[in-house]
C-alpha cells in the first residue's frame, strides 16, 4: 500500500510543478518602421522599437509615434528581433493582424498601430 501512495504523491507534486507559471522571457532585437504621411513616403520618418533592445513577450506594444493619433499609422514594419511578430491595424492589438517573420520587412501598404511578439 505504500507504493501507490508514494506514486500518487509524486504525480501530485509533478502536477503542481507543471501548473506553476513560468516567467516570460524577453526577446532581444528591434522592430523598425516608417511613420508620417504614407501618401508621401519620401518624407517619412523612421521609428525603432525598443530603445533598450528588449521586447517583452505577449505584451501589446503601441507604436509611440502614432499613439493617440487616429488618422496616422506606422507602415513597412521590419522585424530585426529573434521571433516572429504580429502587427495590428488598430491600437491594443486589435483589427487586422499581419505576421512579420524574423528578418522580414513588409511594404508600404502594411499599415499598423500596435504589435505583439507571442511567446
Amino acid at each position: 500500500m505504500r507504493i501507490p501512495r508514494a506514486a500518487g504523491a509524486a504525480v501530485g507534486t509533478l502536477a503542481l510543478l507543471a501548473a506553476l507559471p513560468t516567467p516570460a522571457h524577453a526577446d532581444h532585437g528591434t522592430i523598425s518602421y516608417k511613420y508620417g504621411n504614407p501618401l508621401q513616403p519620401n518624407q517619412a520618418k523612421t521609428g525603432v522599437y525598443p530603445d533598450d533592445l528588449t521586447i517583452p513577450d505577449d505584451t501589446c506594444i503601441e507604436v509611440p509615434e502614432v499613439e493617440d493619433k487616429p488618422l496616422q499609422s506606422a507602415w513597412a514594419p521590419k522585424n530585426n528581433s529573434q521571433s516572429d511578430i504580429f502587427v495590428f491595424t488598430e491600437p491594443e492589438c486589435l483589427g487586422v493582424r499581419t505576421k512579420v517573420k524574423i528578418g522580414q520587412q513588409l511594404g508600404n501598404l502594411v499599415l499598423f498601430k500596435s504589435f505583439i511578439q507571442p511567446s
